[in-house]
């Protein structure tokens, strides 16, 4: 059953509106003042709150900035009942995070109109941002396990080659045009996945959901989040780089054994010639961050601060 908070401080109306939505099929509870609305709030963990504006000791506003949570959104859809009609109220209002506003008149009609438009806003909206992620994640599923039998076949493939080293060259250009393709598309899809992450915190912002509803939306913004990072971006990239390069890596570890993960990423994407826009998108991070780990790399690498690390990169020798 849909609870519905109250918080009005005439007893009158506050009972007239609980009369009507409890007809209606919904849970009601009600506070007179904005102290006690919070603690209700709090403790029952309700689906919607109709909330005066103009109450003694805490008014509207205050309650409606007590109950963001820590990242500024509301969990459950929010709406003002006040006899206030000024315009700058209603927007002071919106503004702060209300999902609409009642004056007071109002009538049954209006009040049921705008409760259910936004119970109904907020399930859409769940239901079609969890579409959009499963959908994402389908596909994200598909393409790894369809790399890693490439991969395995790839394997299978170079245990068998006899042929001199004129024959692997002969392939390499092929390998390598696959990889850039590879990582530029890991790079399309994160910064998809990225956007969908900021368009989910919008949402959440704007629509405000009940706090069971939100924790799971929120949990999905997670899983995006850390699958651009570690899934689409680390394990495509990686796959296709030691198939096109099967001892690269394993050699420079040998070298290098202070090389961090991160490491061999940068002088992977560095070695197929990815700019740092490019390498800040799938590391995650800001292209001066990543300027920063080519810097610290160098001193790892033990070479000069002026030394072009692309040229030295592909002139290493890892064949001793």
């Amino acid at each position: 059953m849909t609870k519905i908070l109250i918080i009005e401080d005439t007893v009158l109306l506050r009972e007239n509106i609980a009369d009507v939505l409890e007809q209606e099929g919904f849970e009601v509870i009600h506070a007179d003042d904005g102290y006690t609305g919070i603690q209700m709030a709090r403790e029952h963990q309700p689906d919607l709150i109709l909330c005066d504006i103009v109450m003694p000791g805490m008014d509207g506003y205050d309650v409606l900035q007590f109950l963001k949570t820590e990242d500024g959104q509301l969990p459950f859809p929010f709406i003002f009942i006040t006899a206030l009609a000024e315009r700058k109220n209603y927007r002071e209002g919106m503004e702060m995070g209300a999902d609409d506003y009642l004056v007071k008149p109002f009538t049954i009609s209006e009040l049921l109109n705008a409760i259910n438009t936004r119970l109904s806003k907020h399930n859409s909206v769940e239901k079609r941002i969890r579409l959009q992620i499963e959908k994402i994640e389908n596909e994200l599923k598909s393409r790894i396990s369809e790399l890693k039998e490439q991969n395995e076949n790839q394997k299978l493939v170079i245990d068998d080659i006899s042929a001199t080293n004129i024959h692997v060259m002969g392939q390499l250009n092929e390998k390598q045009a696959q990889l850039m393709h590879e990582a530029l598309r890991s790079i399309e899809i994160n910064t998809t996945l990225q956007y969908m992450a900021k368009h989910l915190s919008t949402e959440l912002q704007k629509t405000g959901i009940a706090e069971e509803q939100r924790a799971v939306l929120v949990d999905l913004r997670n899983k995006i989040r850390q699958r651009s990072v570690l899934v689409n971006n680390w394990t495509v990239f990686q796959l296709k780089f030691n198939q096109t390069y099967p001892n690269f890596t394993s050699r420079l570890i040998i070298r290098y054994p202070q090389l961090t993960q991160q490491d061999l990423i940068i002088i992977s994407a560095v070695f197929i010639n990815l700019n740092t826009h490019q390498l800040s998108v799938i590391l995650g991070i800001s292209p001066e961050s990543v300027r920063k780990c080519k810097y610290r790399l160098k001193k790892k690498l033990d070479i000069g601060k002026d030394v072009d690390l692309a040229h030295y990169i592909h002139e290493l020798n890892l064949n001793d």
